[in-house]
C-alpha cells in the first residue's frame, strides 16, 4: 500500500479557503435576503384609472400624476412612417418636463444663469410668453436647471414654478404676471435644501397647494392658492427628490410622499402623520413617484435598492415584499389595467422596460434597450417609452409579452424628463433644452 502525503501547509491553506468560500456565500445569502410575500387583494378589486383628458397634461406625469392619458384619433403605428415633426424650440438647459392646457404648453430651462419659464403655442411653437429670474445652473452631476414640471392650476388659471433653490412662484396663465413667490428655505417654513436641489413637484387639492419644504415640522405643507401664505404643515422628514400623490384611504384623503429616507403618509383631512416607515438607500436618494393601489403603496428606488410593497394600515406601513428586479433611480412607474410598467435602470444598471405584477413582484416581461434610464407613459392601452437617448418606442400594455408598434430617434442627446402628450401631440425635451413637439394624430 502506497502513502501520498499531503504537506500540512497545503491542508491548512485548503481549509482556510474552503471556509472563506462558506462563510463569503454565508455573509452573500444574508445580505441579499429579501422580504417575499403576495398581497392579499379580492379579485373583484378593481384598480381605479382616472386619465388625463385629451387636450390636458397639468402637470408631473399628467393631471392625476399616474402617467395616463385618454388618446383620440391617436396614431401609435410608426411601423412604416415616423410621425411628423410640427416644431422644435431651444428653450435652455434643465430636466423639466411639459405641461398642456388646450392651445398651450408650458416649460422651464436655464438660459445664461437664468431660469426662464415659459408658454408655447402648441400648434406653432411661437413663445406667447416668457419670464425669468436670476438663478445658477448647478450641474449637480447631470447638466442642471430646473427639474419640476410646471404645475397648471386650471380652475385658477394659474401655473406653478418650482427652483432647484426652492423659490415656488405662481404666474398668470395668460400673462405670466408674478401673483406670489414662497421660499422653501425661508421662515415660515425652513426647509432643507436637499444635495442636489428641490425636485418634488408641488399637487393641488382642494383649494390647496400641497408642498415638500422638508424642514421642521414641514416634511410637507398646505399654501393657500390666493397668496401662497402657510395654512399648515407637519412631519420631520428630510425630503428626497419624489413627488407626492394624493389617494383616499377608509373614506379619508392622504398623501404619500417617498423622502430621503422614509416612505411616509399624511392625512390630509387631520393635517397629520399617519404612518412611516424606512427606506434607507445609498445616498440617501429617493425620486420616483409612489404608486398607490387598493390599500398599498409601491415605492421603487436605484442604487441596488429596488422596490418594495407596502399595505397601508390606520397606524403603519406593514411590507408585504422587495424585488431587487424593479430599480428606478429617478423614472416614475406607472400602472395601466392592473400591471405595473416601468423602464429599470440607474447608473450600474441597463435600462429595459419591464412589465410586472404588482400583487407578488414577478416580473411578466422584460425588454432591454440603450442607456441606463428612460421613461414611460400609457394612452389607453398603449405605452410611449422615451429612452435616455432620446428614442421614442410605442407598445401595447399587456402583461402577455412585449409588443412593439413603432420607434423613433426623437432628439439627440440625453433625455431624463418623462414625455408629455397633450391633445394629439406628443412632446420631447433633452437634458440641453432642446424641446420637439410631434404630431400623433391620423391621417
Amino acid at each position: 500500500m502506497i502513502r501520498i502525503g499531503i504537506p500540512k501547509k497545503i491542508v491548512s491553506y485548503s481549509f482556510k479557503c474552503f471556509s472563506f468560500t462558506i462563510l463569503f456565500f454565508f455573509v452573500s445569502s444574508c445580505g441579499e435576503k429579501i422580504r417575499r410575500g403576495t398581497a392579499k387583494i379580492p379579485e373583484y378589486q378593481k384598480v381605479e384609472e382616472k386619465l388625463s383628458n385629451y387636450n390636458e397634461w397639468l402637470g408631473h406625469l399628467g393631471t392625476h400624476r399616474n402617467g395616463l392619458a385618454s388618446g383620440k384619433e391617436i396614431n401609435l403605428d410608426w411601423l412604416e412612417s415616423e410621425p411628423q415633426l410640427l416644431w422644435k424650440k431651444e428653450i435652455g438647459v434643465g430636466v423639466a418636463g411639459v405641461s398642456g392646457l388646450n392651445e398651450y404648453v408650458y416649460s422651464m430651462g436655464n438660459v445664461n444663469g437664468k431660469d426662464v419659464i415659459y408658454c408655447i403655442d402648441a400648434f406653432t411653437g411661437k413663445i406667447i410668453w416668457q419670464k425669468s429670474y436670476d438663478c445658477i445652473i448647478d450641474k449637480r452631476m447631470f447638466e442642471g436647471g430646473p427639474p419640476t414640471t410646471p404645475l397648471i392650476d386650471k380652475k385658477n388659471k394659474n401655473l406653478y414654478t418650482l427652483s432647484h433653490q426652492g423659490e415656488l412662484r405662481c404666474l398668470s396663465l395668460k400673462s405670466g404676471s408674478l401673483q406670489w413667490k414662497v421660499s422653501y428655505t425661508n421662515s415660515p417654513l425652513g426647509g432643507r435644501r436637499p444635495d442636489y436641489g428641490y425636485a418634488s413637484s408641488p399637487i393641488i387639492y382642494d383649494d390647496m397647494l400641497i408642498i415638500s419644504p422638508g424642514g421642521k415640522e414641514s416634511s410637507i405643507a398646505a399654501l393657500n392658492l390666493d397668496d401662497g401664505s402657510v395654512l399648515w404643515s407637519c412631519g420631520n422628514s428630510k425630503v428626497g427628490y419624489s413627488s407626492p400623490v394624493i389617494f383616499t384611504l377608509n373614506e379619508s384623503d392622504c398623501i404619500a410622499q417617498l423622502n430621503a429616507s422614509d416612505l411616509s403618509v399624511f392625512n390630509l383631512g387631520t393635517n397629520s402623520l399617519l404612518s412611516k416607515t424606512s427606506w434607507e438607500t445609498k445616498y440617501r436618494i429617493n425620486a420616483a413617484a409612489p404608486i398607490y393601489f387598493n390599500g398599498h403603496i409601491l415605492i421603487t428606488s436605484g442604487y441596488g435598492k429596488g422596490a418594495g410593497l407596502f399595505k397601508v394600515h390606520e397606524e403603519k406601513l406593514e411590507l408585504i415584499y422587495e424585488s431587487k428586479q424593479l430599480v428606478c433611480q429617478f423614472q416614475s412607474p406607472i400602472m395601466k389595467n392592473g400591471f405595473i410598467y416601468a423602464v429599470t435602470g440607474d447608473n450600474d444598471r441597463k435600462a429595459s422596460l419591464v412589465c410586472m405584477n404588482p400583487i407578488n413582484g414577478k416580473i411578466m416581461w422584460n425588454e432591454p434597450f440603450s442607456g441606463n434610464r428612460g421613461n414611460v407613459i400609457a394612452i389607453d392601452d398603449s405605452l410611449i417609452v422615451l429612452t435616455e437617448r432620446g428614442e421614442v418606442i410605442a407598445c401595447s400594455a399587456t402583461p402577455k409579452s412585449y409588443n412593439e408598434t413603432g420607434r423613433f430617434q426623437a432628439v439627440g442627446g440625453r433625455c431624463w424628463a418623462a414625455p408629455t402628450i397633450c391633445g394629439s401631440r406628443l412632446y420631447i425635451r433633452n437634458n440641453s433644452g432642446r424641446l420637439m413637439c410631434y404630431n400623433l394624430k391620423k391621417n
